[in-house]
């Protein structure tokens, strides 16, 4: 197996991915208690093991034609640079330092976890899946949730270091909705040369596995859109 390499994407496509998190909720709790009052308890979702959660990961393409550079659960969390790329940065308001814990590449504690990244050497876009189970489907939807409702309150930001400050603004967007209940982020950053780029990030829970993808590159809004619905697509399909 390649190592998986984020450091492959520029810091600046790092940044913005550590932004945006995994947010937005679909719908009310109190609502969905009532539900399964009224309705017999559903039958278990299955639980997929780190080994598993691979082997779908390596069934997926990227329109790009190549494989997907395929990582567990351990390399994720290994190669996860959000945090000390973070406190590099002047952040503010202060309160968003927090989100140095919402990257793509988080891992959430008792999960099991795949992803699958590509990068497009022609447009610089790069896109990744990610995989996630082996936690109560209530506890995905609860980070969904929180890191969502951390995005809102940190919907501008700004962030600062040896001078240089980048402009960082998220808002939900509805260009991706392959597969029901998705909720979906756009952020963009842009700096005082003029320097920009945009990041996508979808997330949409199926039979108990929590999927998101990831576009993210200056040449995002070109086809990295279309490439994330794909992607998250062909994962809900492997999912029975």
């Amino acid at each position: 197996m390649k190592k998986f390499a984020l450091q492959s994407v520029g810091i600046s496509a790092l940044v913005v991915m550590a932004l945006t998190g995994c947010g937005g909720s679909t719908g009310s709790t109190d609502s969905a208690s009532q539900e399964a009052a009224a309705s017999p308890t559903p039958t278990a979702a299955k639980q997929y093991t780190n080994d598993e959660l691979v082997e779908l990961v390596k069934q997926i393409k990227p329109k790009s034609g190549k494989e997907l550079t395929v990582a567990s659960s351990e390399e994720v969390a290994q190669e996860n640079p959000m945090k000390a790329l973070m406190s590099m940065f002047t952040i503010e308001p202060s309160e968003c330092k927090d989100l140095a814990t919402l990257g793509g590449s988080e891992t959430l504690a008792g999960s099991t976890t795949a992803a699958g990244a590509d990068l497009d050497a022609e447009s610089g876009v790069m896109t990744m899946v990610t995989l996630t189970s082996g936690l109560d489907k209530q506890k995905l939807q609860d980070s969904i949730d929180k890191n969502g409702v951390q995005a809102e309150k940190c919907a501008k930001m700004t962030l600062s270091m040896s001078g240089q400050s980048m402009n960082v603004s998220t808002e939900k967007f509805d260009g991706i909705n392959t597969v029901p209940g998705t909720v979906a982020y756009k952020t963009e950053m842009s700096t005082a040369s003029g320097a920009a780029q945009t990041t996508y990030m979808a997330y949409a829970i199926k039979e108990g596995v929590l999927i998101s993808a990831t576009a993210s590159g200056k040449g995002a809004d070109a086809n990295g859109v279309a490439t994330a619905s794909d992607l998250m697509e062909q994962a809900a399909a492997l999912i029975k």
